[in-house]
């Protein structure tokens, strides 16, 4: 943990800028564009996906004094949060597009409708770690679950980045890594190389959004 004055933080899993500038009471732009994070801006490139053992810079925290009339009720908001969720719900391919879900993170319950691409977008905390939706299928008797767990995905440009993203879209890599990427590679297209190259890494990220 760390006190009042500057300090880097090395990043543990389940860490993003969001939940580190949280839990230090700064705003996550803050913490990313300042000049001390310029390498590791430039080597991650998306503030929500960080390494474990990444150090990142957290600046102190400024203090600052705002005019308010005594004796009245004076109402201050912070800025900055909620974070956004969003996420396209699909079965082989298929978005399941205008359909009831039911949605839980931190154990709030709300319901809603997925849209024509089959997303759903919802406010979170940076500290959430999961979410739960559930989706109701055509018959109306049963429900599709879909679980996500926040922070928990390495960063594309490693080995483990790469693993982690076709494993949640549905590819056996946790056995064999290139037997995954060559089934990946064939369905898009792509050369059959089973390595981890340029353009399976660019496609990777078109399919899984991160």
């Amino acid at each position: 943990m760390l006190g009042n004055k500057d300090a880097n933080y090395v990043v543990r899993q389940g860490d993003c800028i969001s939940s580190i500038a949280h839990r230090h009471g700064l705003f996550w732009e803050k913490v990313w564009n300042h000049p001390e994070n310029a390498e590791l801006k430039k080597q991650r490139k998306d503030p929500n996906i960080l390494f474990p053992g990444d150090s990142v810079f957290v600046p102190e925290r400024e203090q600052k004094e705002y005019s308010a009339a005594t004796e009245s009720r004076n109402r201050f908001r912070r800025k900055g949060v909620p974070a956004k969720f969003k996420v396209c719900l699909a079965i082989n391919d298929e978005p399941l597009a205008n359909k009831r879900y039911r949605m839980c993170i931190n154990g709030k319950w709300q319901t809603g409708t997925t849209d024509g691409g089959g997303f759903v977008e919802a406010p979170i905390t940076p500290d959430a770690k999961s979410a739960k939706i559930m989706v109701e299928q055509p018959e109306g008797t049963s429900w599709m679950v879909f679980e996500f767990k926040f922070g928990s995905v390495d960063p594309i440009d490693t080995e483990e980045g790469i693993r982690e993203r076709l494993i949640n879209m549905g590819y056996d890599a946790q056995t064999d890594l290139a037997a995954a990427l060559r089934a990946f590679q064939r369905k898009e297209g792509l050369p059959e190389t089973g390595k981890i190259d340029d353009a399976t890494t660019a496609k990777v990220r078109e399919k899984f959004g991160q």
